[in-house]
């Protein structure tokens, strides 16, 4: 019965597998194939709070390599799923940073090959990347209170396009298969043959 529940879990989760990163590249330049500029974003954000939308003043916390906590304030992209946003009581979210604080090759950022981070050129979005590696909760009552109150502005949700690229960049980055070794690894330690 483990087995099988093995198998089931291996062939229903919607991972990418290690060899595949080729074609997840190629998926995501089919975005921006022709040279065009493509809306990501609605004009005006969607009626509800919903995965993809961009708000702002969050605060987001992490714990630097000296142990210390750090807490910095930015703009967010919601990550959880929408009808997570009407069940549950806590949202997931994202950084939103400015692209002149990005360490690494902006080119690659820009065109979406770098899996942790999400590029959208869109006026208001140009000098800005989601940032897969910062991401906090919070509660969602407090979310829709700041911004009943305009404490916290809702800047913009995803069109369907943009909303496929976020499902694409979420996918790859968070579920993709892990290496052979560390598979066998797993399996070495639990022999369920």
């Amino acid at each position: 019965m483990l087995k099988e529940f093995i198998d089931f879990v291996d062939s229903v989760l919607p991972n990418v597998p290690q060899n595949t990163k080729d074609a997840a590249k190629y998926a995501i330049d089919q975005f921006e194939k022709d040279g065009e500029c493509i809306r990501y974003l609605t004009l005006s954000p969607l009626r509800e709070l919903s995965q993809g939308d961009v708000i702002s003043n969050i605060p987001f916390y992490y714990i630097n390599r000296d142990g210390y906590s750090n807490t910095f304030v930015t703009d967010a992209m919601v990550i959880s799923t929408s009808c997570h946003i009407d069940q549950r009581n806590k949202l997931v979210l994202a950084a939103v940073l400015p692209i002149n604080g990005f360490i690494g090759n902006v080119e690659e950022l820009k065109n979406n090959r770098i899996y942790n981070y999400m590029y959208i050129p869109i006026i208001g979005m140009e000098d800005k990347y989601i940032c897969f590696d910062y991401m906090t909760s919070i509660n969602k009552d407090l979310i829709l209170e700041n911004i009943k109150n305009g404490k916290i502005h809702r800047n913009a949700s995803l069109n369907q396009i943009g909303y496929y690229l976020l499902i694409i960049k979420l996918t790859v980055n968070f579920m993709r298969k892990e290496d052979s070794g560390t598979l066998e690894e797993r399996n070495n330690d639990f022999n369920y043959k």
